[in-house]
């Protein structure tokens, strides 16, 4: 066997529980190739570490979560290696139904089917296609028609064990009218050399609000690969927000298509690395249809010989007259063996747009750290002050607080 033919034999012990299952399985097994430094979308982030490596499963004996709460008053459900875990998740607020995917019946389970896998071409890459494929559980969550949810909802994914292999798979529907902030935090415990793979799809309906968090700690020795794809209808507006804490190698894919005119389209992330960590951020902001609005901010703190990737595209379709497309990724390396491979990417085939974009890179200012210093400060709390400023404006683009302070702790935290 081939080392994909090895790498992907792992899985096959995994029962399939759905038709697109199948089809997943025989997509990778005939045809899909992983991707290597030859696809221009992965040219800098190679993956033969994860496709050499070993994983194995084992049964999670974890009871309680509260050390992974970010704030106890959130509505969590928690997953432990793939697995909805019932006893320790609490109940969904009033105007929000979930249904762990492996549970999945009667109606439920066709309205689920019906929407599964429709928004990524899981037959023509590799890791949907593997999480398509292979995942054992999810959660199908819908928000009501014009419901307020007070209650912020978290997905709370933990990976319990050395060499572990999830798939995560969630599938998320936010009805017309609706107004919903939802967190996906992935953390890890005793598990290094894990690897996640996650697949989340999202369906915001007309007129409906949604914030989409999504963070990352699970450890310095990990991988992850996420795939976050939304669909978009008319007067819709959604945010996600990308927050990198930790990970060997981690990858980021988000695809947003916007379908309908009025929509306002939200893409922000903050980055932090050091040692030989390497993190990758692709988006794509699909503008189909007129008068819509994006706006994308990713900023990257890079240390020692760690390594950053950003590739940023807006396609404007012909039909999306009126588009206004905003894209910046901006970048400060703290040491000089540190590494940014940025390219932001404009696609315009609409003549009234206005459209931006654009990259820095740069260190700390010195002017700036002498004028701290100068005024009492020493230079790790100069130091500390000017990353956070850095971070500040999309830090603040988290409607949280306790989010927002969490991740102001954590900067805190890291550059002391």
């Amino acid at each position: 066997m081939n080392q994909k033919e090895i790498f992907v034999a792992q899985f096959d012990s995994i029962p399939a529980q759905f038709p697109i299952q199948g089809e997943a399985r025989a997509a990778i097994h005939n045809g899909i190739d992983f991707p290597t430094t030859r696809d221009e979308k992965w040219k800098y982030t190679r993956v033969n570490s994860i496709l050499e490596s070993s994983f194995q499963s084992v049964e999670s004996t974890l009871e309680n979560v509260d050390s992974f709460k970010l704030d106890a008053t959130w509505s969590y459900l928690v997953f432990v290696n793939g697995k909805f875990n019932q006893t320790i998740s609490d109940d969904m607020p009033d105007g929000v139904s979930m249904t762990s995917l492996a549970a999945c019946n009667g109606d439920v389970k066709k309205e689920m089917l019906s929407k599964l896998g429709s928004l990524i071409d899981f037959k023509k890459e590799a890791f949907p296609s593997l999480n398509t494929g292979y995942f054992e559980d999810g959660a199908f969550i819908k928000v009501r028609k014009n419901t307020k949810i007070e209650q912020n909802i978290c997905i709370l994914s933990i990976t319990d064990g050395q060499g572990q292999a999830v798939n995560a798979r969630n599938l998320i529907h936010v009805e017309s009218g609706a107004e919903v902030k939802f967190v996906h935090q992935f953390e890890g415990l005793d598990n290094e050399n894990s690897f996640t793979n996650s697949v989340c799809e999202i369906f915001v309906d007309e007129n409906a609000h949604a914030d989409y968090y999504l963070i990352e700690s699970e450890g310095a020795n990990t991988k992850a690969i996420t795939n976050t794809n939304i669909s978009q209808k008319r007067d819709s507006n959604f945010t996600i927000v990308t927050i990198t804490k930790s990970g060997q190698l981690v990858r980021n894919n988000i695809n947003m298509a916007i379908t309908e005119p009025g929509c306002e389209s939200n893409m922000m992330g903050i980055y932090f690395t050091d040692g030989n960590q390497h993190v990758d951020n692709q988006t794509y902001a699909d503008h189909q249809d007129h008068g819509c609005n994006s706006n994308e901010l990713y900023k990257g703190v890079m240390a020692d010989r760690s390594t950053g990737v950003f590739n940023g595209k807006i396609m404007v379709h012909q039909a999306a007259q009126q588009t206004n497309a905003f894209q910046s990724n901006q970048n400060i390396l703290l040491s000089d063996k540190a590494t940014i491979n940025t390219k932001p990417e404009l696609e315009i085939y609409a003549d009234d747009v206005k459209c931006s974009h654009g990259c820095t890179i740069g260190q700390l200012d010195e002017e700036a750290m002498f004028y701290l210093q100068s005024r009492g400060l020493g230079k790790e709390a100069a130091h500390r002050l000017l990353v956070q400023a850095f971070a500040q404006d999309v830090i603040d683009t988290i409607k949280i607080d306790s989010l927002r302070q969490s991740v102001e702790q954590f900067i805190e935290s890291k550059f002391e």
